[in-house]
């Protein structure tokens, strides 16, 4: 089977976009020395940014950060663990968002460890499932 390359473009354009939506969030987070607020700000702040209007938003789950001393260059870097796919619209569902066609219809990802989980998101809010994908922020110190 192959592809287009129209359609390689594009999910090549989407893909970018997903990385740069990392980025931004990232250089806009507060600094990895203030962990509660830098936990909160992710579970508030998503990849789509402010002027989203969909049912779905893509959060930053987990992170690794790597200090300045291990790094050629002053800084940190951080290496995405986890995400969260959630839902948002608010209304209670009797089965689970198409959390996976979001992603794919968004950004290009395919997330085969996609896993919905049983809590709600935050405050008690948003249908959610967690996957991996791969995305990596460095400061510039």
């Amino acid at each position: 089977m192959s592809s287009h390359p129209e359609t390689q473009a594009s999910s090549a354009f989407e893909t970018a976009a997903f990385e740069t939506a990392f980025i931004d969030l990232l250089r806009l987070a507060p600094g990895p020395i203030f962990p509660r607020a830098r936990q909160l700000y992710f579970r508030k702040y998503a990849l789509e940014g402010q002027g989203h209007d969909g049912s779905f938003r893509t959060h930053l789950l987990a992170e690794q950060v790597e200090e300045a001393e291990g790094l050629e260059q002053p800084g940190y870097r951080v290496r995405a663990v986890s995400f969260a796919v959630v839902y948002w619209d608010g209304t209670p569902t009797r089965s689970d968002p198409d959390f996976a066609g979001y992603l794919g219809e968004r950004w290009a990802l395919e997330a085969p460890d996609l896993t919905p989980e049983p809590d709600l998101w935050f405050r008690g809010e948003g249908h959610y499932a967690r996957f991996s994908a791969p995305a990596l922020y460095s400061s510039a110190g």
